[in-house]
């Protein structure tokens, strides 16, 4: 079986299924779902470009702590605060202090990822919130290609 057999099954991945590893590389299945789009549109994967990271922390400064180890990976982190119209139109909801880690003109190789995400996963973990995934685009060569 190939490594994107398990997306061309009839019916879609559980989530479970989608938090599975590839043993090819060692990312996870959902990982490979965004690289599959990215690949799709006609992205190429040595090529440089931005890939952000989203985590959400409990408070400032459980945000101020996480970001350390994230900086010292090499990636460039913000720490915009709360969303406070999103709070006020959710008063009942949890306030969460947002990090945003961004890599700037890395290739997405499968080592890069894969570190990447255990180390926003693990660092959300380690200081009580939750890691939302990442995103990249195409870069400007790819776009004019596509």
């Amino acid at each position: 079986m190939g490594l994107l057999d398990r997306f061309r099954k009839e019916r879609p991945m559980t989530e479970a299924e989608l938090n599975e590893r590839s043993k090819v590389d060692g990312i996870k299945y959902l990982d490979l779902q965004v690289v599959g789009s990215l690949m799709d549109h006609g992205a190429d994967l040595q090529a440089p470009r931005e890939v952000i990271f989203y985590l959400y922390l409990p408070d400032a400064a459980s945000a101020e702590r996480a970001a350390v180890p994230l900086r010292a990976a090499g990636l460039d982190v913000d720490l915009p605060g709360p969303n406070e119209e999103y709070h006020a139109e959710n008063p009942e909801l949890p306030r969460h202090w947002p990090i945003i880690a961004t890599s700037q003109d890395r290739a997405l190789i499968p080592d890069f990822l894969r570190e990447t995400t255990d180390l926003c996963a693990a660092v959300a973990a380690e200081h009580g919130g939750e890691y939302d995934g990442w995103e990249a685009g195409l870069n400007p060569q790819e776009v004019g290609q596509a």
